[in-house]
């Protein structure tokens, strides 16, 4: 004949601990980086080209960076959407080509413009440029 086991609400709490902790450690992980000012989430996966050179686009002057990782563009899409949110920026447009995808947000007057493109080699590279809102005139 079975037992009916009974756990108290302290062993129940320590037999859930190490799912949560596995949770944690194997979702979708995140590092924080100030790119003027702002705190930006990074995944994990990406390195930061320090040498990356390009033309800011109008609107977002204030700073720019550019990473690179084996993460896939519905990884950093997916990524950007959960913990942007969770920050308080709104999405505000987002642009799909053949070659690069990017999606803006906006938090208070603050401006950020989350570019990203994979290359043949598996490798996707991700740009993050930061603006100033001009307030209306």
């Amino acid at each position: 004949m079975l037992k009916k086991l009974k756990y108290s609400s302290l062993q129940r709490v320590l037999l859930c601990m190490p799912f949560i902790v596995l949770l944690i450690t194997a979702g979708c992980q995140k590092r924080n980086e100030v790119i003027a000012g702002l705190e930006i989430p990074i995944p994990e996966k990406m390195t930061k080209n320090p040498d990356k050179v390009f033309d800011p686009i109008p609107g977002f002057q204030d700073g720019q960076a550019s990473y690179q990782g084996k993460v896939t563009p519905k990884e950093i899409f997916n990524f950007y959407q959960e913990v942007m949110a969770a920050k308080g920026w709104q999405p505000t447009s987002r642009f799909a080509g053949n070659e690069q995808d990017s999606i803006a947000y906006t938090k208070g007057n603050r401006l950020l413009l989350v570019k990203y493109n994979a290359n043949p080699d598996g490798i996707t590279v991700l740009t993050l440029m930061v603006g100033t809102q001009d307030p209306p005139k």
